[in-house]
């Protein structure tokens, strides 16, 4: 008796199905995107850090110094926001709420710098 596929023999247990092979695709493509997250919200926290950088500077007054701040507060929330997203992509749920977590962060990233500048 033959052991072909083609007369019913139940396939071999050693042979990983389709299926588990996809699902093992998935789960390597949700933590590589989970580094870039990670990795874009690092980023974020960095241009933050140059922004009050620049806000606790001693020429923080000059044209220069509040241009620079500006673009350090834009790509802030710009990479925070990607990173957000990736997130809640990656983890299905909460996806309406990251716009407003990156919004709260940009606002709140502003005012501090702003304080920081007042002083």
């Amino acid at each position: 008796m033959s052991t072909d596929r083609l007369d019913g023999a139940p396939p071999r247990s050693d042979i990983p199905s389709f299926r588990a092979l996809r699902q093992v695709r998935a789960a390597q493509l949700r933590a590589r995107a989970l580094k870039w997250a990670i990795g874009k919200s690092a980023l974020g926290s960095i241009f933050l850090i140059g922004a009050l950088a620049y806000a606790l500077a001693p020429q923080r007054h000059s044209e220069f110094s509040h241009l620079w701040m500006a673009f350090l507060l834009v790509l802030s929330t710009l990479n925070v926001g990607l990173g957000l997203r990736t997130f809640s992509r990656v983890r299905r749920r909460a996806a309406r709420y990251w716009p407003i977590a990156t919004a709260l962060w940009g606002v709140l990233a502003t005012a501090l710098v702003r304080m920081l500048m007042l002083r």
